[in-house]
């Protein structure tokens, strides 16, 4: 009896033993994570569904589009850069946090929004022959002479209607005749100038035509201006009127592409110049509202196959 009672406590130490050793190092639950590697984005845009966990044709319900754009630095814009296109038609939101992949809850990120992909057409709400009209083409409104304004309408002292670039910002422009509008990418555009002063200016007078039979003034065909914002964004637009529904003049009307505003963009990679290598940023996760609702995050791993090859976005997911 004594060794019966001697080996069944024994054993309840042991199993003691074994409980406290498991407190004090808990097993790590596995990995939620999954690993995507796109084909070439270079070749081709890659649509990718977090629902499916897989890439699927453009026609179907997608989250995230995985291509080229261009860069947001002026040295390198026109070159084409790996970035991330969210699917806005179907609701889709993103964002990114500078912090550890692990330790994101991207249900609990704030900030997420949609990509804005649109050309607007934008009349003036007031006479600029009354007072000066400042526009901001990121804000896609008028805003103060104090404002972040990109270009100003006014008239010069033969009442001309002239345009004006907002110099002491950075805000450069190039005008270009027998040029379609429609397909013209002014992310290409170079040689983009500045205002010397306010009568030396390189958009100035040049978005109409004076008809001496009519008396009016009409947009010059196949004229288009791109324009580098303050915030570094390329904009493209044309003239479409100087007159108001009522025909009164001193109202410009302007048709062009507003900025693109991506939630995640180009900011996916990093550019090495001594390497020439484009590189996850450290810590950097990317957070989607996907359009099925469902919260997800990723993190990007690398832009090279094992090859060498470069074009292939790798990256890991989670999906709440």
């Amino acid at each position: 009896m004594k060794q019966v009672l001697l080996f069944a406590t024994l054993a309840f130490l042991l199993l003691l033993g074994c409980e406290k050793k498991d407190d004090n190092n808990p097993v790590t639950p596995p990995s939620s994570s999954n690993v995507f590697t796109s084909g070439n984005i270079k070749v081709s845009p890659v649509y990718f569904s977090f629902a499916a966990k897989d890439s699927v044709p453009s026609t179907q319900n997608w989250d995230m589009k995985l291509t080229t754009l261009y860069s947001p630095e002026d040295s390198l814009r026109q070159f084409p850069f790996p970035g991330i296109v969210i699917n806005s038609k179907a609701g889709v939101l993103g964002t990114y946090v500078n912090q550890k992949f692990d330790l994101v809850n991207p249900s609990a990120i704030s900030g997420l929004k949609k990509d804005i992909l649109d050309t607007l057409a934008m009349d003036s709400t007031r006479n600029i022959k009354t007072s000066p009209v400042y526009y901001s083409f990121d804000l896609r409104d008028t805003t103060s002479a104090d404002g972040n304004w990109d270009i100003k309408w006014t008239v010069n002292t033969f009442m001309e209607p002239i345009v004006v670039l907002n110099k002491n910002k950075g805000v450069t422009a190039k005008v270009l005749d027998n040029t379609d509008f429609a397909t013209l990418s002014a992310a290409l555009v170079t040689g983009l100038e500045t205002d010397v002063n306010d009568t030396t200016l390189v958009i100035g007078n040049k978005c109409f035509s004076y008809n001496p039979t009519t008396h009016r003034l009409s947009p010059v065909a196949n004229r288009v201006f791109v324009i580098r914002t303050i915030n570094g964004a390329r904009v493209k637009f044309r003239t479409l009127s100087y007159y108001n529904t009522a025909g009164s003049s001193g109202y410009p009307k302007i048709e062009f592409v507003a900025p693109e505003r991506y939630s995640i963009g180009t900011a996916v990679l990093s550019y090495n110049g001594a390497t020439h290598k484009l590189n996850p940023y450290t810590d950097r996760t990317f957070v989607i509202k996907t359009y099925d609702g469902k919260f997800a995050k990723f993190e990007m791993l690398s832009y090279y196959n094992e090859a060498g090859a470069s074009g292939y976005m790798k990256f890991k997911y989670e999906v709440q």
